[in-house]
């Protein structure tokens, strides 16, 4: 049933391309995966009085993803008596997505679409005991190859004017934490998120906007601005930027084949619920926690046209912690601030992209 699910929404999905629906702005978040690109379609001069957000020779935009990752090991140590477990070594950290995004509107001056992404992740530790029946878990204990979900249902808006300005929003939902099954609707996994973007196209190679953006879960709420520019200096080069979320510079190799280079850096925070509702049962004095990080990532990317739909990429760089804690779900203001070490990481996908002239 889980599989005809993803094959009826991929089916909808390239069925949509029929119809040339693809324009929208993601406002940015703390996630390395938005990188910078405020539009989904490749920008050319307007044929209506409405103007389409993006510059020239931008990024390619993502219509299906399917990616892997995998960190380099590090080590991992509690700064506080609180949780328990002495320092350990990380072997590696192994991360799978999945997403998608489906047009539904597609009026002149007016986009609407519907997201979808899995998200996992695993920690695979160095000489882990297992958890013996009816003992308390250490917190290394109840992470060592236990699978992180975070599953997002998004919906994006676009609205333009004019041939100059432009607003955009988006609202998510997200749930994140060590549940069972695909998704869980339970309250403690829920993440409430939003953001809102005003731009301006200054032209077909620049182009700037400022937002909002907010975000609401049991741990945080938080409330963000930022701002974006994208710039295409030449046929081969340009930057794109959502600050502070992230930042790139773009080298295009063959502006007819569309292969490109990116550099740059973006941040990456995660939230997860660590509650292993399921395995309550065998353990005394089980506490809950909230695992709460964010880094910045280093990186380059390359992106390859693989035929007139598919696209191969891979990125490699570097993860560089800023702050990774846990906080009690009984006592959520206590931070339990722990120190991770920074590692390596590559990531290799295959993207869905539209070709140009199915695009309106």
């Amino acid at each position: 049933m889980r599989h005809n699910f993803f094959f009826l929404l991929f089916a909808l999905l390239l069925c949509s391309h029929n119809n040339h629906v693809y324009a929208q702005i993601d406002p940015p978040s703390l996630e390395a995966d938005n990188i910078a690109n405020i539009s989904f379609g490749e920008d050319i001069d307007c044929e209506t009085k409405y103007c389409r957000p993006g510059v020239r020779n931008r990024s390619q935009s993502r219509g299906v993803v399917i990616r892997y990752e995998r960190q380099a090991g590090f080590d991992w140590s509690m700064a506080n008596d609180r949780l328990e477990g002495a320092p350990v070594r990380v072997n590696g950290l192994e991360q799978f997505t999945f997403k998608f995004k489906v047009p539904i509107l597609n009026k002149p001056g007016l986009k609407f679409l519907l997201g979808y992404e899995w998200d996992t992740e695993k920690y695979y530790f160095d000489n882990i005991d297992p958890i013996a029946d009816g003992a308390r878990p250490t917190m290394w204990q109840l992470l060592d190859e236990r699978r992180l979900k975070a599953t997002k249902i998004s919906a994006y808006l676009t609205k333009s004017f004019n041939e100059t300005f432009y607003i955009s929003g988006r609202l998510r939902l997200s749930l994140q934490g060590d549940y069972d099954g695909l998704m869980d609707f339970a309250e403690e996994y829920r993440t409430y998120s939003g953001g809102v973007a005003f731009g301006k196209k200054v032209s077909q190679d620049e182009e700037w906007g400022v937002g909002l953006t907010y975000s609401q879960n049991p741990a945080r709420t938080v409330i963000l601005p930022f701002f974006i520019y994208n710039k295409t200096w030449n046929d081969y080069w340009g930057l794109e930027s959502a600050l502070p979320g992230q930042i790139f510079l773009r080298y295009n190799i063959d502006p007819v084949k569309q292969n490109a280079f990116k550099f740059g850096a973006a941040a990456d925070s995660r939230f997860y619920v660590i509650n292993s509702l399921g395995d309550k049962s065998r353990y005394t004095n089980f506490e809950e926690y909230y695992l709460r990080r964010l880094a910045v990532r280093g990186l380059a990317q390359y992106e390859h046209k693989l035929s007139k739909w598919f696209w191969a990429f891979v990125q490699g760089g570097v993860v560089v912690p800023i702050n990774t804690r846990f906080n009690s779900i009984e006592d959520v203001d206590l931070d339990l601030n722990t120190e991770v070490g920074a590692r390596p990481f590559l990531r290799i996908g295959l993207f869905l992209a539209p070709p140009k002239e199915l695009v309106r």
